[in-house]
């Protein structure tokens, strides 16, 4: 097993049991809405829907506690759009719970979205903050890859840029 080098450290938010109990709540209520107004889950993974939708909103959660944004809470059912905006850029987060995961990215493009971060949620309570990337290094014809769920974009954690500290 070739193993990546890693030159900076993750960024560790821990969240306290209120905020992970609103964030599963918010993310069951997403899943629930979004799959009842026909928008298609675009997992990429064997983890049930609403606990995908749980992760994906701790993870944003835990990325706008961090450097002080707003979170957005609505609760309507949507595909694409940003997960939050920081100094004039639109971000979108992506998490998984796999330890040297990848940034994934569907081949559907997000017009909405500047930046993508990339977070590890090894359990409810932490949430790792890998690194970001641009939207133009992310989406790219020579990232495209099939992990098994379909061809999709990905890139390994050690092609991110570090968040400076």
């Amino acid at each position: 097993m070739h193993l990546l080098k890693w030159d900076h450290e993750m960024i560790e938010i821990n969240l306290t049991d209120d905020e992970v109990m609103m964030c599963q709540h918010v993310g069951h209520l997403r899943s629930v809405l979004s799959r009842g107004n026909k928008v298609k889950d675009m997992k990429r993974t064997d983890m049930a829907g609403l606990d995908i939708d749980a992760q994906g909103v701790t993870a944003e959660y835990a990325v706008a506690k961090h450097f002080n944004v707003f979170f957005d809470l609505g609760l309507s059912p949507r595909t694409g759009s940003a997960d939050g905006v920081m100094k004039g850029y639109s971000y979108d987060v992506k998490s998984t719970h796999h330890a040297l995961g990848k940034l994934l990215a569907t081949l559907k493009e997000n017009p909405d979205v500047d930046m993508y971060i990339m977070c590890i949620t090894p359990d409810r309570w932490t949430v790792k903050m890998v690194g970001w990337c641009w939207k133009k290094e992310l989406i790219n014809k020579k990232n495209i890859k099939d992990l098994g769920y379909g061809k999709g974009y990905a890139l390994e954690q050690n092609q991110l840029r570090s968040f400076k500290k």
